[in-house]
């Protein structure tokens, strides 16, 4: 599980069990080749018996189909091969997909979306990915459908980097919740989630202002989907009990 910040690595049986994990800092300022240094350690420390192939859950844009990473804007890769970096190196059938399409598809098939045909999994973190299952099967579209952290929810609102100006993700990803903690001393979400605990009123604020993002992104992604149910995960929705009450009263409100 590649990210922005941090690199997870686990061993895994077909049941979902995982067996051995490892967290590595992903260390994009580095530059690539670190940042592919780091990946490799991380699967040689947990490898052991009998491995099946190695699946691999990247921020997008990606061509899922040869394995490369295009240009994405929390990583140092553009068209990086790195399915045929990992295949390689460890002769095992390898796989690269969204990393929020890995984890909507994990959801269908052992977590809170077990038994439903179609989930929406959003990932809240440094971004905001998106995975879609329908049928039980990833939507892919011609290749990078549910990039739902780009899509905006405020045309005039802050700049991106994605350049969709006003989208999700400057509103509730890492960034987003920084941007909106100024006079707190706060590096990071946790830091905010933290002074939250401590009953800080301006924490709270910002994660219920958050809530009233996702809200809006969700409502909007129900009219467009009408999904069984919407899983949300990645490091940020440990705040759960700070955002979800706003979250949950703005779909109410905008979504029949």
């Amino acid at each position: 599980d590649l990210g922005g910040t941090n690199t997870k690595v686990g061993l895994v049986t077909p049941s979902g069990r995982i067996v051995k994990r490892t967290e590595v800092p992903t260390q994009t300022e580095k530059g690539s080749k670190v940042v592919i240094k780091n990946i490799l350690d991380s699967i040689k420390k947990v490898k052991s018996g009998k491995i099946l192939g190695i699946g691999i859950g990247s921020p997008g844009p990606l061509d899922y189909k040869k394995g490369i990473i295009t240009n994405p804007v929390n990583l140092p890769f553009k068209n990086t091969p790195l399915k045929k970096i990992i295949q390689n190196k460890f002769k095992l059938p390898t796989f690269l997909d969204n990393d929020a399409n890995c984890f909507a598809l994990a959801e269908t098939l052992f977590g809170n979306g077990k038994g439903k045909n179609n989930v929406i999994g959003l990932t809240l973190g440094t971004g905001i990915g998106g995975g879609i299952i329908i049928n039980k099967k990833i939507y892919h579209g011609r290749g990078n459908a549910a990039e739902i952290g780009h899509m905006t929810i405020d045309y005039n609102g802050p700049k991106s980097r994605c350049g969709n100006d006003g989208c999700i993700e400057t509103h509730a990803a890492a960034r987003g919740i920084l941007s909106r903690s100024k006079g707190l001393k706060a590096g990071s979400p946790l830091d905010i989630h933290k002074l939250a605990l401590k009953n800080n009123s301006r924490a709270k604020k910002v994660f219920s202002d958050i809530g009233e993002f996702l809200g809006i992104a969700i409502a909007n992604l129900n009219y467009a989907f009408d999904p069984d149910v919407v899983v949300l995960g990645g490091k940020i929705s440990n705040s759960w009990k700070f955002f979800s009450k706003s979250m949950l009263a703005t779909i109410k409100k905008r979504y029949f």
